[in-house]
């Protein structure tokens, strides 16, 4: 049974003041998400971190909230959205306090883990709350606010992290979530004395903890195991045991939830197309994003390509943030209305058509060549973020939103894991079989050849410049261009992966979202009757 929302009516500024909230708080998760990425040279420096030590800087706020935020979505569903929410805040700046003061790299990446639990929170209920809030007339429109303002702080990360580490200190990124947090702590006071998210808890339910133990052991080895396969080896303990551990785990959260009244995550919501949908389709978004960013941002700020700084090179992205988030705000009002089947194609398509586009990006280009294929990629992505919540969370019950927007969002963490690890692979293996050839061209047995070849696989830039430049002058300019080649075809690479990921998306839209729009509410009765 569940517990009528308050009678009360919700107020027409209400929800632009749980709008105002929220908004905050993915102002500062998505920031963190990125910002920290151009400050890692920073802490290296620092703390002298090992090159395991910085990967897990950015790892264990990825796999702590992928590992979460279907548990703590589910909870709020339970005990109460708002509560989990300022559990959230709460958690968050905990753990941005403790990168603030850091001594040391146990301190840093302690607060790391906990940044990705309080986003956890705020991401897995956010849009519930925001959808609780709002009439259904208007939730259209501040769900697509909620995808642009997530949009917008991934790509204004980079520059706003770069500069603070430039002008003022590294540390300034973790004092701004705080200045924020506490903002958003404010106003969150206020929405819950006026009362602006009813109350949806359900009564009586008991927390499904086999199923949260399984998303635990499934989520966090794969997290884990997807995240440093790379650095560790794919065919070694460290990556093979968790990814055993994740496929049991996989097949106890199945079983758990065919047999739990209350599952933790009801799997028959997936047997309606539209809902299973808005989940893949935040995969595939989540995906390309990740898959893009991290290798564009390293791709312009090579000194052999783009040369930038690293604001420079958040300034560069300024046209896809930018589309998306004009994109995000504007299109729900204008096709909420009708099918999302051609919508959503379409924005899938266009990011497909942009990452093919800039695969003929290369070390000669000029940025006057690229921008507008930005523009393209954040036009898809705007619709995507707008509408694929949308279309997910509409079909669900309202006791249920919280946990809904739990699994879609964490198939985006899963989708931006995956996609960093594959655009990585891509990159990587294209880059060894270029170098091959190049090591290959040079006179077997010579010095310079060995010398090469080993500053090719553990040397630096700048000691691999070093023995091109000692080179005879032709043998050194036919080199460095090899050099930079393989540098576009790492490139190509990525994007390539990112483009079939877009692509996989736009054919799943196209058959699963056929057919009239189904009325609001319509997957509750997936539930009735006992699971097949």
């Amino acid at each position: 049974m569940t517990e009528k929302p308050s009678a009360d009516p919700v107020h027409q500024g209400g929800a632009r003041v749980v709008l105002a909230m929220t908004a905050i708080c993915m102002m500062v998760v998505g920031f963190n998400t990125t910002a920290v990425a151009t400050i890692l040279p920073n802490l290296k420096s620092e703390f002298d971190l090992t090159p395991s030590g910085l990967q897990w800087v950015m790892a264990s706020y990825t796999v702590a909230s992928a590992s979460l935020v279907t548990i703590v979505s589910r909870l709020g569903d339970i005990t109460g959205k708002m509560g989990v929410f300022f559990f959230g805040m709460i958690v968050f700046a905990i753990g941005s306090t403790s990168v603030l003061f850091a001594q040391d790299g146990a301190m840093l990446l302690f607060g790391r883990g906990a940044q990705g639990a309080g986003a956890a929170a705020l991401f897995g209920t956010s849009l519930s709350l925001l959808t609780a809030a709002t009439p259904e007339e208007q939730r259209a429109s501040v769900t697509g606010a909620w995808g642009a303002i997530v949009g917008l702080a991934i790509g204004v990360g980079p520059i706003l992290g770069g500069a603070f580490a430039h002008y003022i200190s590294w540390r300034a990124v973790f004092a701004t979530d705080l200045v924020l947090l506490v903002i958003a702590f404010a106003i969150g006071l206020t929405v819950s004395k006026r009362g602006y998210v009813p109350d949806t808890r359900l009564a009586g339910t008991k927390f499904d903890y086999p199923g949260a133990c399984a998303v635990l052991f499934f989520l966090g080895p794969l997290s884990f195991a997807l995240s440093n396969g790379e650095s560790s080896g794919w065919a070694t303990p460290l990556t093979l045991v968790p990814l055993a551990v994740a496929g049991v785990a996989t097949i106890i959260l199945v079983v758990v939830s065919r047999r739990s009244e209350d599952p933790l995550i009801e799997l028959r919501y997936f047997k309606h197309p539209r809902y299973f949908m808005a989940a893949a389709g935040m995969f595939f978004t989540g995906f390309t994003l990740f898959c893009f960013f991290v290798y564009f941002n390293t791709f312009v700020q090579s000194p052999d390509a783009f040369g930038y700084s690293p604001i420079g090179a958040g300034l560069a992205i300024m046209p896809l943030s930018l589309s998306m988030f004009v994109v995000s705000v504007t299109a729900p009002r204008f096709l909420a209305p009708y099918s999302f089947q051609w919508p959503i194609a379409i924005g899938l398509g266009a990011m497909a058509c942009g990452f093919l586009l800039l695969m003929t990006t290369t070390n000669t280009t000029q940025y006057a060549e690229i921008w507008w294929k930005l523009v393209i990629v954040g036009v898809g992505l705007g619709i995507c973020f707008s509408l694929l919540p949308r279309l997910g969370l509409r079909l669900l019950p309202e006791e249920h939103v919280g946990q809904g927007s739990g699994v879609i969002n964490a198939c985006l963490y899963f989708g931006a894991t995956l996609g960093a690890v594959v655009g990585g692979l891509a990159e990587a293996i294209t880059t060894r079989r270029g170098l091959s050839e190049v090591i290959a061209a040079l006179p077997s047995g010579s010095t310079q050849r060995e010398d090469l070849a080993h500053a090719l696989t553990h040397g630096t830039p700048s000691q691999i410049q070093q023995l091109i430049a000692a080179m005879d002058p032709e043998t050194s300019k036919t080199l460095a261009k090899a050099l930079r080649d393989v540098q576009d075809n790492a490139f190509d690479s990525a994007m390539l992966m990112a483009a079939i990921a877009a692509l996989a998306g736009m054919a799943l839209a196209l058959m699963l979202l056929r057919g009239p729009v189904p009325p609001v509410h319509s997957a509750v009765d997936l539930t009735r009757g006992p699971q097949n």
